[in-house]
């Protein structure tokens, strides 16, 4: 069994395979994340999809206190060095790499998207048999369809739905009937003022372009387990 948390916008905490994977770490100073940095625990392995603010977030601050393991882009890595984080931490990648840490495969896939350190990515995490895809911020893109033939079926797709930034309903809703994840959590809306305010829209739209996906609204803080 997995399990997912939701610390609001694009911040995951992922329990899997006996290990505690963050993903996007922005805690402190996220009006939704319902935690502090000092109730994180450990986590084992901190990924990061690029590094604007709300997604770099804390990651180097989380990697110097507790020894964890960043996967990130080469030059975000490189920052990270440059900011105390110790280099044998750091798995600097770029897009398509793969890495094996603790019993997790964790591939770097393309993003659409911009940033002002080395390019953009998804995340694709997989362990114990399961398979999960945090798009982190992007636009729709045909290629995302070559994740389930690469990778094997998604169980849980973490996908932007907020617009402005990053696809909206639509465009989100048209990314999972690529992806065919068994489920998709909608992620990074509501936090901004200018971005989607609910996920009603998006969960109405998956039910018609993917049936077979379930649609999990998680609030800040809820878990999913899989």
């Amino acid at each position: 069994m997995a399990r997912l948390r939701w610390l609001g916008h694009a911040a995951f905490l992922l329990e899997l395979a006996g290990k505690e994977v963050l993903i996007d770490p922005w805690i402190r100073g996220n009006p939704s994340c319902p935690i502090g940095l000092d109730e994180l625990g450990k986590p084992d392995v901190v990924c990061v999809s690029h590094d604007h603010g709300d997604h770099l977030g804390d990651a180097f601050e989380i990697c110097r206190k507790h020894g964890s393991k960043l996967v990130c882009v080469y030059e975000v890595g490189c920052k990270a060095e440059q900011e105390g984080v110790k280099p044998e931490l750091i798995y600097g990648m770029n897009v398509g790499g793969t890495v094996e840490l603790d019993g997790l495969k964790i591939t770097l896939f393309p993003a659409i998207h911009s940033c002002s350190c080395g390019v953009p990515v998804g995340i694709i995490i997989r362990g114990e048999g399961k398979n999960i895809y945090h798009a982190g911020d992007t636009a729709l893109f045909g290629d995302m369809a070559l994740i389930p033939r690469l990778y094997g079926p998604v169980d849980v797709a973490l996908i932007p739905i907020g617009g402005y930034y990053t696809m909206g309903p639509l465009e989100a809703a048209e990314a999972v009937a690529l992806i065919k994840p068994k489920a998709v959590v909608p992620m990074h809306y509501a936090t901004f003022p200018v971005l989607v305010k609910d996920a009603s829209e998006f969960a109405r739209l998956v039910s018609e372009r993917s049936p077979e996906t379930d649609v999990i609204v998680l609030g800040p803080g809820d878990y999913y387990e899989f």
